[in-house]
């Protein structure tokens, strides 16, 4: 019997690509590499279901932003769109209530910032986008900078290429990481992060 993790990844107008794409390309590889689905991934529009990304890039989310305590696993993407998205003041409190419920919460480069926005980031190490590292310290964070930060269930990425390496590191959290690296390996990627 397969193990299945519901994942939304937040989208809005403005969100990177790469920083999305990244971390969906690594859990759908699960489902072909172990012939099993481990990950039903989800995209989940904060505004309207048409969004245009970063670099022109349009997509159609496949639903609306509601209860994300229903996911195991969320994740936020960074972007010129998340100074918006900082102050959807639903999306906050989404987040908020999914980590409380003890979903494991992830962000990709200046997604860290939405976090941090939902009083995730406080007292926790957490890294993001490295000219903007220092300012997570205005949020109580204590700024590191590694690729991957893992502090109980918040875990942030830095720059963009980043994605894979959370991707990767959701995988090592929630299925070990022999696991994670038999994904790298598929993806012909040498990760930083995993153990």
């Amino acid at each position: 019997m397969a193990i299945t993790y519901k994942a939304a990844v937040i989208v809005f107008s403005g969100v990177e690509e790469l920083d999305f794409s990244g971390v969906w390309q690594v859990l759908g590889t699960t489902q072909h590499l172990l012939q099993q689905d481990y990950f039903e991934t989800r995209t989940v529009a904060i505004t309207t279901a048409q969004v245009k990304c970063a670099h022109g890039l349009i997509i159609v989310a496949d639903e609306q932003l509601a209860d994300l305590s229903k996911y195991d696993v969320i994740v936020v993407p960074g972007g010129p769109g998340t100074r918006e998205a900082m102050k959807n003041t639903q999306l906050l409190k989404e987040i908020s209530r999914a980590s409380e419920a003890g979903k494991l919460v992830c962000s990709v480069c200046t997604g860290a910032f939405v976090l941090a926005e939902a009083g995730l980031l406080k007292g926790k190490k957490a890294t993001t986008y490295h000219t903007e590292l220092e300012k997570l310290s205005k949020y109580g964070a204590v700024p590191t900078r590694e690729r991957v930060v893992v502090d109980r269930n918040v875990v942030t990425g830095a720059g963009v290429s980043a994605s894979l390496d959370v991707g990767l590191k959701i995988i090592e959290i929630l299925l070990g990481g022999q696991t994670a690296l038999k994904v790298a390996d598929w993806i012909e990627y040498k990760p930083q992060a995993i153990i």
